[in-house]
């Protein structure tokens, strides 16, 4: 994966999301203004809707399309309503002002837990379709029955397009085109009903048309970069491993599934790190599979963007897999240095290396590692994904900060403990700062980092000088 390119997607992406956010807010403010004197009920809860709006364009359409797994729309689709239903009941129930509004508010909330509940039943490539319906069900009768105002329904029909649309697998373009359509007709009927002007219901399409194209638009892009992403990845995985490409899709959704079931049924001691690494060895192809998947998801190229700039000088990752990272840095110019069980991963990282006529060094053994830092050391050491998998998590810590050099600098995940999903993650009780503090190291700390209460997921420390 070219990161130089992922950089300029995702910058491109932002300034397409600012952009047609700040439409949708113009419109929202025309909305508004032509409504007259709606309810300050009406003006809050419109309003919090386009923003929330506004913010999930500059994240969710890349967060559910850039990715290899067709089924996580879906997922989060349902996840997010959860919490979106939340969020409404405690607003209809304060808003209300009497016993039928509650009334209202109580059978809105239990027609929408019922879709919920009956959306995993259907399949992923309807959901899209199923949730419009539900949601336009209810909002027709909020609109053409109760008589809800056009400012707050168009509002709730934007935010119905968007949730709809976002999770749309082909066809997005098309599918806003009949969102628009049908928001519009209802759109229609109920400024017929309570006798607005046509400026109003003009800027009230207009809005849910916005919402609907600028999502439409932001999938596409989304769902064409991720398949440019995908095309490389399995050209690369099916000249490696000779597999179809049928079979590459399959262990991409499965391999995690088999791991975890492959380590509960190896019932290994957490203390036998020659077992383990043994175990690690011969499941070292399913991990090549899980890291490939893993790699093409919005959240982890994110977070390797933001992991390169810490690099400089000669680099390690300690537990390299498929050496993703070291591939960018090589390309860049750097010193890299390969360390992982020998396995399918490091012979797929060294073909990879070998095809962009890219030098990586490879260690075996942490033996190879301490006579590379006696010669010259590593200013730089990456540790990701790896330390919640060995028994010895503050042996691990000493050994990686004796490599670096005098101000180096090492970087790498909190080790989490054990889950259903991740069984082989072990449950270690070290307080990691105060280890590496004790050690005479010095922890840099992003601003977003030190946000009390917020869990820090990575650390970065840098050697004295």
């Amino acid at each position: 994966m070219n990161y130089a390119e992922q950089q300029e997607y995702l910058s491109d992406s932002h300034t397409w999301a600012a952009g047609l956010a700040a439409t949708l807010l113009t419109l929202a403010t025309v909305c508004l203004r032509a409504s007259g004197n709606p309810s300050r009920f009406a003006v809050i809860t419109a309003g919090l809707i386009v923003a929330a709006l506004a913010i999930s364009l500059s994240y969710t359409p890349d967060y559910l399309h850039v990715t290899s797994n067709p089924e996580k729309g879906a997922r989060w689709e349902i996840r997010i309503r959860w919490r979106i239903l939340g969020a409404a009941l405690v607003l209809g129930l304060f808003s209300a002002s009497n016993t039928r509004d509650i009334v209202v508010v109580l059978l809105a909330i239990i027609w929408f837990v019922c879709a919920n509940r009956l959306a995993r039943i259907v399949a992923p490539r309807h959901v899209a379709t199923y949730f419009w319906l539900t949601d336009v069900g209810m909002l027709a009768i909020l609109l053409l029955v109760r008589g809800t105002s056009l400012l707050l329904g168009a509002a709730l029909l934007a935010a119905a397009a968007h949730l709809s649309i976002v999770i749309c697998q082909k066809r997005c373009f098309e599918w806003a085109a009949v969102v628009t359509a049908a928001s519009a007709v209802l759109l229609f009927f109920s400024s017929r009903r309570v006798g607005v002007d046509l400026a109003l219901l003009l800027a009230t399409v207009g809005l849910v048309a916005t919402s609907a194209l600028a999502t439409a638009l932001l999938v596409w892009r989304a769902q064409k970069h991720s398949a440019r992403n995908v095309s490389t990845a399995i050209a690369e995985l099916v000249d490696f491993s000779g597999y179809a490409e049928e079979k590459v899709r399959e262990l991409w959704l499965s391999s995690n599934q088999q791991l975890a079931a492959n380590w509960e049924k190896a019932h290994l001691a957490e203390d036998d790190a020659e077992q383990m690494a043994e175990w690690y060895r011969e499941n070292s192809e399913l991990y090549l599979f899980a890291i490939s998947a893993y790699n093409l998801e919005f959240k982890r190229i994110r977070s390797n963007l933001g992991v390169l700039k810490y690099a400089s000088g000669a680099c390690l990752d300690y537990g390299a897999g498929n050496g993703e990272l070291l591939l960018e840095l090589a390309r860049q110019g750097h010193s890299v240095t390969y360390y992982d069980v020998e396995g399918k991963t490091m012979q797929f990282a060294r073909r990879r290396a070998q095809q962009r006529g890219l030098s990586m060094e490879f260690a075996r053994t942490k033996d190879d590692l301490a006579a590379s830092a006696k010669k010259r050391g590593f200013d730089t050491v990456f540790s990701f994904d790896v330390l919640e998998h060995l028994p010895d998590l503050p042996g691990e810590l000493g050994f990686l900060s004796s490599l670096l050099v005098p101000g180096g600098r090492m970087m790498f995940d909190v080790p989490a403990g054990s889950t259903k999903a991740h069984p082989m993650h072990l449950n270690h009780n070290l307080d990691v700062r105060a280890f590496l503090l004790a050690r005479g190291m010095e922890e840099e700390r992003s601003l977003s980092e030190s946000i009390p209460f917020k869990k820090q997921e990575k650390y970065v420390f840098r050697a004295k000088a």
